[in-house]
């Protein structure tokens, strides 16, 4: 059975809830931050219509913030008990994570572009690196699983 980025983004967005209902936020962070980085390719990718997208992009901002409060949470020291789950914090004003997010939407391609990697003329290293970091982890993401727990072991 094919995992698409949607289905693993979901996969990782239920993970990180239920570490961050645990109280395990940073586990929960990088889940969140995996999670994200799926939705987006799912967006660009995977989506059918503009309602789906719309749908998407709603939830992947509510992600956003949740991992923003964390991070906070974890940067401050774990001072509080718990970082704050209703958006109502006056960290939703901070000045760099709009920065942050217009640039994220900027990023987004709103339709899937029709362009094939024969369509570019040139460039091979630039599409065979890309290939590597981007496509294949994506598609294959059980065979760089292994080879990131052995990065990370060092």
């Amino acid at each position: 059975m094919s995992n698409t980025a949607l289905q693993k983004a979901i996969e990782l967005v239920t993970k990180a809830t239920e570490e961050d209902t645990a109280g395990r936020y940073d586990a929960a962070l990088r889940f969140y931050d995996q999670a994200i980085e799926y939705f987006l390719h799912a967006i660009k990718y995977e989506s059918q219509g503009d309602k789906q997208k719309n749908a998407i992009r709603d939830k992947v901002s509510q992600y956003l913030n949740r991992a923003e409060q964390i991070k906070q949470f974890l940067r401050d020291g774990k001072q509080q008990k718990k970082p704050v789950k209703d958006g109502k914090d006056s960290s939703d004003e901070d000045e760099d994570k709009k920065k942050f997010q217009d640039k994220l939407s900027g990023a987004i391609v709103m339709e899937k572009p029709n362009v094939k990697w024969t369509d570019i003329a040139g460039l091979e290293g630039a599409k065979e690196a890309l290939k590597e970091a981007v496509i294949l982890p994506i598609k294959f993401p059980q065979l760089f699983t292994a080879i990131s727990s052995l990065v990370k072991a060092f």
